[in-house]
């Protein structure tokens, strides 16, 4: 019997810089399937997670090696799959920035 793929665990761990966010994010901070699966799409598709001065963000990565080919690729996944629920993902990344902040204390 195989193993199935699930969305709630780092698809991307040769992103190392913020693979500990992620994994966070993924089995601690999103609970509802649909959120996690866009988000593990988001890191599969080479989505980083960054500080913007007062909350975490995703950041594409464009390099077609790591990434996204394109700025263009980058705003069309942007705008089919994230902007449509972009107050769940939101809402998570604040949830992981208030859990990221608590362990740095």
């Amino acid at each position: 019997m195989g193993v199935g793929h699930n969305w709630n665990w780092d698809p991307r761990p040769d992103l190392v810089s913020d693979h500990e966010l992620w994994e966070l994010l993924l089995t601690q901070v999103v609970r509802d399937e649909e959120t996690g699966w866009l988000l593990n799409a988001c890191r599969c598709s080479g989505c980083t997670l960054e500080w913007n001065g007062t909350m975490l963000k995703l950041v594409p990565l464009i390099d077609p090696t790591l990434g996204f080919d394109s700025e263009e690729d980058w705003h069309d996944f942007r705008s089919k799959w994230l902007v449509p629920n972009s107050q769940a993902i939101t809402n998570a990344l604040r949830q992981l920035t208030q859990l990221a902040l608590k362990r740095e204390a």
